[in-house]
């Protein structure tokens, strides 16, 4: 039989001495209402009492049955799950032009907790090239990316740690290495480097086509040699950097240079400028008026290489900066250079001999360092003679320090840009 909700458990009789206790108050009300209050009338009291009673026992017996109070436990405060501290990759990988390759990419990548950021895939002959910008657990290591993407089908596995701003899309990021290297903000080699990814940069005077780098023409003459230590380049690639390149030769011929003003220790203003090839011809004439002792200090040789291309790599190096130093009369009377390979710079400094200790090689020392700052170099170095006093103190105003003889009658100078 279905219990009703109007059943209670066998044996508890608090409902009927409730209602049992009701109807003797009732009685007693209605016996005192009709007799009224008088001495001799017992019964309305008596049926009240019994009421009142019965009233009392079904309360007892209520509490009694009343299972015990238990009062809600707190809840402990729960803490918030402490973040898991994750690493950028970059995953760069060869695979075949098969429907699913992707997913199952995704999901090996997954399966170690990545999370896939940006992705691009290039078209090549024999398939395609991913490449992935992913978050993974610090406790992911590099092999483990390496094996998960190899058991998903990849092939020439390469993986590095990225930078958080290659997190920008690739149209984004390429228009603002463009709008920097208008501004002159960076140079073709920083901007070659941030686009492409960790690639190893080298100028060289004549171009060498193998099949793991690519060459391209330098704008300041010679060859750009782009090489990455594991993996070629695809043709999408090709295409940026040949644009990239084409954009910083148009700034070198359409764009004039910011120039800064500054004056000498006897109060002569001089026009600081970034030096370019319409200056081959002012340049030369500065070398001849320069003495022999001072391009023999300036160069460790007679002077720079024999020729006109000589002096254009000097006025347009691919990787450094040239500046000049023009008098009031628009005379070329100092020049400074600025050559660098990865993020080590080397600063060199020539002035004309009657403009010397005045003050010159000062302001072109200070403005090459800046533009070192600017281009995130590690550390900055210089070589003189040993009897070239001069050019010790500029330094040691530029921040450089002595830390060695490489060479017979040669100093060695180095500041640290990063710590500065």
């Amino acid at each position: 039989m279905t219990p009703t909700p109007h059943r209670h458990v066998r044996g508890d009789w608090t409902r009927e001495l409730v209602e049992l206790a009701a109807l003797f108050l009732a009685a007693g009300a209605v016996n005192l209402a009709v007799t009224g209050v008088h001495a001799g009338a017992v019964g309305p009291f008596v049926l009240l009492s019994i009421g009142a009673v019965l009233l009392g026992v079904a309360a007892v017996r209520r509490c009694r049955r009343r299972p015990p109070r238990v009062s809600a436990p707190v809840p402990e405060p729960v803490q918030d799950e402490v973040a898991v501290r994750q690493t950028l990759w970059r995953v760069r990988a060869s695979v075949t032009d098969t429907p699913g390759r992707l997913a199952r990419l995704a999901g090996g990548l997954a399966a170690l907790g990545g999370d896939i950021r940006t992705m691009q895939v290039h078209p090549v002959p024999d398939g395609a090239v991913d490449e992935v910008l992913l978050h993974v657990p610090d406790r992911i290591s590099r092999w483990e990316l390496i094996e998960a993407v190899e058991a998903a089908g990849g092939r020439d596995v390469v993986v590095a740690r990225a930078d958080v701003r290659e997190l920008d899309d690739v149209p984004t990021r390429t228009a603002n290495l463009a709008t920097d290297l208008v501004r002159g903000r960076t140079d073709l080699v920083r901007a070659l480097r941030a686009l492409l990814g960790r690639v190893e940069v080298h100028w060289q005077e004549e171009p060498a086509h193998t099949d793991s780098a690519m060459c391209l023409p330098a704008p300041g003459g010679g060859a750009l040699v782009l090489e990455r230590p594991s993996g070629s380049f695809t043709p999408a690639e090709f295409a940026r950097a040949t644009a990239m390149v084409d954009l910083a030769a148009a700034c070198r011929t359409h764009l004039r240079p910011a120039s800064h003003t500054a004056r000498t220790a006897d109060g002569e203003e001089l026009t600081i400028r970034p030096a370019d090839r319409d200056d081959l011809g002012p340049v030369a004439e500065f070398h001849e008026r320069c003495s022999s002792a001072a391009r023999f200090r300036r160069y460790f040789s007679p002077g720079p290489a024999p020729g006109e291309r000589g002096l254009q790599r000097l006025l347009t190096p691919a990787l450094g900066r040239s500046l000049l130093a023009i008098s009031a009369n628009g005379e070329v009377v100092g020049m400074g250079n600025l050559m660098y390979d990865g993020d080590t710079g080397e600063l060199a400094l020539l002035v004309r001999d009657d403009w010397q200790r005045r003050g010159v090689g000062t302001a072109l020392a200070r403005q090459l360092v800046e533009h070192a700052r600017q281009l995130d170099l590690r550390a900055l170095t210089a070589h003189t003679h040993v009897d070239n006093t001069a050019i010790a103190r500029t330094l040691r105003g530029a921040g450089l320090k002595l830390v060695g003889a490489p060479e017979p009658g040669e100093w060695c100078w180095s500041r640290d840009l990063q710590h500065a």
